[in-house]
């Protein structure tokens, strides 16, 4: 009889490594003494004992231990660099003298900025990372490699901001601030930064900005620069992994130094050194982010198994690169980076052999080609469900057309920027050549609204486990019968039908109130029946918005409500929400339609079978049946007796049974703690259904 499943020791180890990682961060999040994470090291000990006493195979007593052992480190190493990521001797606030290696440079919203290492604050050696935003007077120029000192009022970044762990804490960034017009700068040599400097000087001085920016993120995996629309798109249409430097950019290196390799007729050893050492060196050009590290381990696995006459196996080869990363960089467990190359790998090892035999139809090729894409799409579907709250159902087609296009392109402007880089006379004639392929897939994606083809309110939780078990069913990797297979999936599916009904639709006469917030301001979405109305407040982040939408099946707006001042109502209309009506305070200056949508001027109106009453521009309650919700936008909370109160800051006529507050740590219902928080009402009894954690105030 065959096993259902065979295990492999790689895999029981990378899970191991994530599991302990996984433990040592709920121990910070939830401040859990970290000794109770050196128990385990007697948990795995008892275990150890027993089996040697009564089973006497030898491999199964070293997996115990090495389980325990990596079980252990993978706790500790991430409690301790999470624990550390709070721990700085630097006063938020304060201003401090900042000497510093610039080692990346990019724009946003807010302007240009570089990003810090090797940091000294008032001579003194600091642990960690900086982001510096460059004003316009900022002094002296800089780019990537220069020393750097200015003066500069400094902010400390929160693990936790929201309920979520920082992404700056993945990359160790622990402090920003806004350089005005005191920066010097020296040049300082370095062979990475030369490089990456060498390159976005080449692309950047022989093609327009905006071809430039998407070429340098396809070849470095650095998006920084790339316009939000471009990359907006990308994502929309499912195919923004091309500029992840992962096995597309990875594996097209190494097949071309092979080839070179091969033809030079070089000792095969030798050859095989050259390649593994040349990807790794292509990883560390590309700042060593989580995907070309992956990628250059199963390149370097696989080319140490043709040496060794091994016979390569993909799964094993995939668990080695995610404990390595794991045991190096234990944060990049919660980087979606991480997430979407360990699933898109995984996903093609699990089921493209699967998929590929339903396109049979059609060419080997075509068929590969389709059963890879859709396993890689497969695999990564929770991760962009969980992380965005949307997936691309324009993605399976566009990675079959564009995907393999762009693997030539790339091909082209890695030889053309490398020859162009060490020939700088020829790059004005060759680079705007070797760009136009490039650009005519740009032109050709930003044509199309791809946003259209999005599949949004599965959300995450409960949806994860029952979707694997549907992968696992699927997947060729486990024995098991035709009947048993359909079975599952048929269970699976039934219960993720289930799921998706209650996640998107409230039960009748039932309002769902969810509050959510970022940086500088919140919002409040309350559904009902087939209603969603959304109150917003200034400052919001577009795409955490639409993420919050998505999550909750809203991307449709029946009425959007603006609180705040006028300038908070213009500026709603780029944020491209979908609504049919908008709400401002009557004595708003008139406001610019948003698309096709009314914009009425109110003091008091029903939506949705809900009654809002504007106390004034900043402030409105909502009469959900005979529960009453107070929203405010600015510091003073106006609303007097309500049921539930949202608002920036507490406040001490704040007289409600729950209060919840954006920005505001000293409450149990902090927003800035707890992250979204959800409340269900028939109209006569309010609940919170989010599981609020309890986390200490962080002085």
């Amino acid at each position: 009889m065959k096993k259902i499943l065979n295990l492999r020791l790689p895999v029981i180890l990378a899970f191991t490594v994530a599991a302990g990682v996984a433990l040592g961060y709920l121990f910070v999040f939830y401040s859990v003494d970290v000794r109770f994470i050196i128990a385990a090291i007697a948990f795995f000990a008892a275990i150890f004992i027993v089996c040697a006493v009564f089973v006497k195979r030898k491999t199964i007593l070293v997996t115990i231990v090495l389980v325990g052992l990596l079980f252990t480190a993978g706790a500790l190493n991430c409690f301790f660099r999470l624990d550390g990521y709070s721990d700085s001797p630097l006063i938020d606030g304060q201003t401090y003298e900042i000497t510093a290696c610039v080692y990346e440079k990019g724009e946003n919203k807010r302007g240009e900025y570089v990003m810090l290492k090797n940091l000294r604050a008032d001579g003194q050696k600091i642990n960690g990372k900086m982001r510096a935003y460059l004003y316009e007077t900022y002094g002296d120029f800089c780019d990537v490699g220069y020393n750097v000192k200015f003066t500069a009022e400094i902010g400390r970044n929160d693990p936790f901001p929201y309920g979520k762990l920082n992404f700056f804490a993945e990359e160790n960034v622990k402090y920003d601030c806004t350089v005005y017009n005191s920066l010097t700068s020296e040049r300082k040599f370095s062979p990475l930064a030369s490089i990456r400097a060498a390159i976005r000087e080449t692309l950047y001085s022989n093609l327009d900005k905006n071809t430039a920016s998407v070429a340098f993120a396809l070849l470095t995996g650095n998006t920084h620069a790339v316009d939000e629309g471009s990359m907006q798109n990308f994502r929309y249409g499912g195919i923004a992994h091309v500029f992840a430097v992962s096995g597309l950019h990875i594996g097209v290196v190494f097949l071309l130094i092979d080839f070179l390799t091969k033809k030079l007729r070089i000792n095969r050893y030798a050859a095989a050194t050259v390649c593994i050492l040349f990807i790794f060196f292509y990883a560390a050009v590309c700042g060593f982010t989580v995907s070309s590290v992956r990628a250059a381990i199963m390149c370097a696995v696989s080319a140490s198994g043709k040496l060794l006459h091994k016979k390569y196996d993909a799964l094993n080869s995939l668990s080695v690169s995610a404990a390595v990363i794991l045991a190096v960089t234990p944060l990049s467990l919660f980087a979606v980076g991480f997430q979407l190359s360990v699933g898109a790998v995984g996903g093609i090892i699990m089921l493209s052999n699967s998929l590929k035999s339903r396109f049979t139809v059609f060419p080997e090729k075509i068929s590969s080609a389709a059963g890879a894409s859709l396993a890689a799409q497969a695999g990564t579907l929770p991760v962009m469900l969980g992380r965005f709250g949307y997936l691309s159902a324009a993605g399976l087609l566009l990675n079959i057309l564009v995907v393999p296009l762009i693997s030539a392109v790339f091909v082209l402007l890695f030889v053309c920027t490398i020859f162009s880089s060490v020939f700088g006379f020829a790059a004005a004639y060759v680079m705007p050549v070797a760009a136009l392929p490039l650009k005519l897939i740009i032109s050709v994606l930003m044509s199309e609204n791809f946003e259209g083809a999005l599949l949004s309110g599965f959300g995450a939780g409960a949806f994860i486990p029952l979707y694997y078990i549907c992968v696992f069913a699927l997947s060729d990797k486990f024995n098991l019968k035709t009947a048993h297979r359909l079975t599952a999936v048929f269970c699976a599916m039934t219960a993720l039908d289930s799921y998706v009904c209650v996640k998107a639709f409230p039960p009748r006469g039932v309002y769902k109130i969810s509050v959510s917030a970022n940086y500088g301001g919140g919002s409040v979405l309350i559904k009902h029946g087939k209603e969603n109305i959304l109150i917003v407040t200034q400052g919001l982040s577009p795409s955490g918005l639409q993420t919050m939408l998505s999550e909750n099946y809203s991307t449709d707006i029946n009425t959007l409500i603006i609180l705040g001042d006028e300038n908070c109502a213009t500026e709603f209309q780029t944020y491209g929400l979908n609504c049919d009506t908008v709400v401002v305070y009557k004595n708003y200056i008139p406001v610019q339609p948003f698309k096709d949508t009314t914009v009425l001027y109110e003091s008091e109106f029903t939506a949705g079978g809900t009654h809002f009453a504007f106390t004034d521009g900043y402030s409105l309650t909502a009469k959900c049946g005979n529960i009453t919700v107070g929203i405010c936008a600015g510091e003073t909370v106006n609303v007097g007796q309500c049921d539930l109160i949202v608002a920036q800051e507490s406040n001490a006529d704040c007289r409600a049974e729950y209060k919840a507050f954006y920005n505001d740590r000293s409450t149990l219902y902090g927003i800035y703690d707890c992250g979204n928080l959800v409340f269900t009402t028939d109209g006569e009894k309010l609940k919170l259904l989010t599981l609020v954690p309890y986390r200490p105030t962080i002085d």
